[in-house]
């Protein structure tokens, strides 16, 4: 019977180009058999499989490739869940779905669902947790949403019956715009001839295309690099987070030029462009929202002719970062930007079922409303926990989004830590039940003196304790990793609220609730800029250890800070001192190209009072007199002492010679100066502007 019926809804889902999704309850042996008569029977071309026991005419989809999937397709995707499901993998995978095709989820009736735990979620819990049953995690916040979702649901009877409990309602047809290929939709037609626009068109206009996932924007940055190609470009680049979110366009691509013009197009990894700069006619940047902000920046400030790809809601995390924190840096480079959004699906239309229940399921687009908030009136603090998100949902949406907005990099695996992780908690700031800002805290530490000891002597490491092992091991502490600990993971403010205050009133309200509960420090690990670090240093927070590797996120250093709530402040002095200087001594370790504005907020260098022979000495260099050679050391603590007062450019220059000890070509190539005599020449001016010797000689 359901066979027949599959069979007919299938062919009814192609003709309405949506995907069928099918959600079937019964015993996991049953489901398994009952399945592999319905792969024999359709023979599906591609079928993917999640989950345990898969069939072999079925592939398997490890975890490791989850984030891989995107823009791939397959004819139909299994999920079994009888035995537990990786949330983030349904959510990565159903994107692939071709319309026509067939959505299938496994999983025991719904009593035996929600009285089992999910081990596949092992890895969002913190030491020592363990994924428990109860009606509370995210499985039932799932169950909610299937139970509402516009889907074919059936169960499997005690004598192998199948009995449909709810039968799919397609949308209308969706009415096609006539295109010419190679373009499936008109409006892919349209962002190709924009693409063209931006090369053949003025200088500085470049283009930023954004769409939902499954649009066609990837593939629109190739067969644009095709007709370019043809019309004679040479120099085409294509950079992305990866080779792999590039292999769509570099597809389309291939497959409209001759083999004479293959390297027309070329991928090149962002930091190798951004080190490089090399010439081209057009740089592509795909996926754009998952590269850090600073590095878009400088591709604007360098080439003229961009293109920048942006997913807007989807798996990948929302655009809002992109927009919040790139866009108005490009508005102020290039005012005649221009931006074109794609609307209309490739794979699957519009109204399609399965997007639909994907994006309710991981919260994958949302709407952050505008609070009304009177700066005159109180603000109350608000603790969420994992049982409260059931009766909560719109709270939680409120929640996701606005840390979705604040964050590009927020993805599904966030929400599911939320329902999973009973050491994550949410506060929030409200007004009037309106969302003002929220803090994801994660409760770490109280570890055993024998597990403290084996951190520190670098032979564990337990998930979930990142300020606790820090401690431990980095900062040699390991008493501290056993005292009640607190971390800050995300702390986020409503876009249109930022700037007021509000951020640090919820830091201070936080810190309050904190020592109530006997908690002992309270420390954040971020991605530094010279913004954010005075922020939590205002917020008597003090840095105390500094990443030696980029963020692959932010493309900045993470940097450690903490603050003492009721343990011994003297030791966290103490920490950043020690900190300070040994950043101070080994900064040739870290970094070559960090901000000087953030290593000076940072680094408190030792002093030294110079003695009047030692002033006049670099008087004279002031004065083009004395060579550098023979005051080099005198530079470096004449800076320690001045280094506040001098002006961006001037305490770059310095930092670079005179503490990371940089040679002068390298100096030369960052800061766009002549030469060696140039780099001379700003040193000489800052002493003689600055020194009281040099005022006084």
């Amino acid at each position: 019977m359901l066979l027949q019926q599959l069979d007919q809804l299938l062919q009814q889902a192609a003709k309405h180009r949506v995907r069928l999704p099918v959600w079937l309850q019964g015993e996991p042996t049953a489901l398994l058999a009952f399945t592999k008569q319905l792969l024999a029977h359709f023979a599906p071309h591609t079928c993917w499989w999640l989950g345990s026991n898969t069939p072999e005419q079925c592939t398997p989809l490890q975890q490791a490739k989850a984030h891989q999937l995107l823009g791939t397709e397959c004819d139909w995707l299994i999920i079994n869940a009888c035995n537990g499901f990786n949330g983030d993998q349904i959510a990565a995978a159903s994107g692939a779905l071709k319309a026509g095709g067939l959505w299938l989820l496994l999983t025991p009736p719904t009593d035996k669902w929600l009285a089992q735990p999910n081990p596949d979620h092992q890895p969002l819990l913190s030491y020592p947790l363990t994924p428990q049953a109860g009606a509370q995690s995210f499985t039932a916040f799932w169950l909610k949403t299937l139970q509402q979702a516009n889907l074919l649901r059936a169960q499997l009877t005690a004598d192998d019956d199948v009995q449909i409990l709810q039968q799919p309602i397609f949308p209308p047809r969706a009415v096609v715009a006539s295109c010419n290929p190679p373009f499936k939709t008109a409006e892919q037609a349209t962002a190709v001839a924009a693409i063209e626009k931006v090369v053949t068109g003025h200088r500085r206009r470049p283009l930023i295309l954004t769409a939902d996932r499954g649009c066609g924007k990837s593939s629109a940055l190739g067969l644009a690099a095709a007709q370019l190609a043809k019309l004679g470009k040479q120099r085409i680049l294509i950079t992305a987070p990866s080779q792999v979110q590039a292999s769509v366009a570099l597809a389309h691509f291939a497959s409209q030029i001759n083999q004479s013009q293959q390297n027309a197009l070329q991928y090149i990894a962002i930091d190798q462009l951004l080190a490089e700069l090399p010439a081209a006619d057009l740089v592509l940047v795909d996926e754009a929202a998952a590269l850090p902000a600073s590095q878009l920046q400088r591709l604007v400030d360098h080439y003229s002719r961009l293109v920048f790809a942006s997913t807007e809601h989807g798996y990948e995390g929302t655009g809002r970062g992109f927009q919040l924190r790139f866009q108005p840096y490009l508005a102020q480079q290039c005012p005649n930007w221009r931006q074109l959004r794609l609307s209309e699906p490739i794979r699957y239309q519009l109204q399609d079922p399965l997007e639909q229940l994907i994006r309710h399921s991981f919260l994958l687009k949302l709407d952050l409303p505008e609070p009304e908030y009177d700066a005159t009136q109180a603000v109350v603090l608000k603790h969420y926990q994992q049982l409260d998100w059931l009766a909560e949902p719109i709270k939680l949406q409120q929640i996701f989004a606005l840390l979705s907005f604040a964050h590009y990099q927020t993805q599904v695996k966030d929400l599911l830590m939320l329902f999973e992780n009973t050491a994550i908690a949410v506060y929030t700031l409200e007004q009037n039940n309106q969302l003002l800002g929220c803090m994801l805290l994660s409760s770490e530490g109280e570890l055993s003196a024998e597990l403290a000891e084996q951190i520190y002597q670098g032979k564990r490491r337990v998930q979930g304790h990142l300020l606790a092992q820090s401690l431990a091991f980095h900062l040699a502490e390991p008493e501290l990793a056993s005292l009640k600990l607190a971390r800050i993971m995300r702390i986020a403010i409503v876009p249109c609220l930022q700037q007021q205050g509000l951020g640090s009133q919820l830091l201070h309200l936080v810190s309050e609730e904190l020592v109530t509960g006997g908690y002992h420090y309270l420390g954040s690990s971020f991605g530094a800029t010279p913004t954010l670090v005075d922020f939590w240093q205002r917020n008597g927070f003090k840095p105390i250890r500094l990443g030696q590797q980029l963020d692959k996120a932010s493309a900045e250093p993470s940097v450690l800070v903490c603050k003492a709530l009721q343990g011994d402040a003297a030791r966290v002095i103490q920490l950043a001192k020690h900190f300070s200087l040994q950043l101070y001594l080994e900064l040739n370790d870290y970094p070559s190209a960090l901000e000087a504005a953030l290593l000076l907020k940072l680094i408190s260098p030792p002093q030294r009072i110079l003695s009047p022979t030692e002033l006049q000495q670099l008087s004279l260099f002031a004065l083009g007199q004395r060579p550098y050679e023979l005051v080099a050391t005198l530079l470096v603590y004449w800076f320690n002492e001045y280094r506040l007062l001098l002006d961006p450019l001037a305490a770059a220059v310095f930092i670079a010679r005179c503490w990371q000890k940089q040679p002068w070509p390298l100096i030369a190539k960052r800061f766009q100066l002549a030469g060696k005599g140039a780099i001379i020449k700003v040193l000489q001016h800052s002493v003689a502007n600055h020194s009281q010797a040099a005022q006084t000689y």
